[in-house]
């Protein structure tokens, strides 16, 4: 049976399936569910509250995984929108005509900025370093070892990420600057 999908799973995933593809010319199932968190933690980092991000991660083989998520990406797939091309997903036409549809919407407009953020850091920093970096985010990491259905926190490192940020002086709404350094800041701890 399908479970119904709610409008920020197909919206989340079309966009970031849009933008890893357009980054990378094509883009791992898994990937959608990474990136999908990280957003999350940059939600968190906004000041919102995790609980009305509308998805929850576990880890799955080692990558976070939402099941809003994951039915949104079969949806897609069903529907033409992901279409299998060697080893990885492209978002078709008929799917970045769709996100280019619902982007505009004001229920998007805010998630928009945070799904990009979080693809975007995935440029400025390259993209082995920025995956091998979110896989290694502490909590993730802790219930990949543990192999445990657990749901991750983002959260609760937000004390921590925005001590990061202030110390070298980001402010603002922009969520491209703290993405960056949290990745970066991830680099150097995982260095240790």
């Amino acid at each position: 049976m399908s479970l119904q999908v709610i409008p920020e799973a197909f919206f989340d995933s079309l966009s970031l399936a849009h933008k890893l593809d357009k980054f990378l010319d094509g883009f791992k199932l898994e990937e959608i569910h990474l990136f999908s968190y990280f957003s999350s933690f940059l939600y968190c980092y906004s000041g919102n509250s995790v609980s009305t991000w509308q998805h929850r991660y576990i880890v799955s083989n080692g990558y976070p995984f939402s099941a809003t998520i994951n039915e949104a990406i079969h949806r897609h797939i069903q529907n033409g929108l992901f279409d299998l091309k060697d080893d990885y997903y492209i978002i078709t036409g008929r799917g970045s005509d769709e996100f280019n549809k619902f982007k505009i919407l004001p229920t998007f407009i805010d998630r928009e900025k945070l799904l990009n953020a979080a693809c975007t850091a995935s440029i400025l920093i390259p993209y082995a370093q920025t995956v091998r970096a979110l896989l290694n985010e502490p909590d993730l990491k802790k219930q990949s070892e543990l192999q445990n259905n657990e749901w991750l926190h983002p959260e609760s490192f937000y004390p921590q990420f925005k001590e990061i940020s202030t110390a070298v002086g980001i402010e603002g709404k922009d969520m491209i600057l703290p993405a960056v350094t949290w990745i970066n800041y991830l680099i150097e701890k995982n260095k240790n």
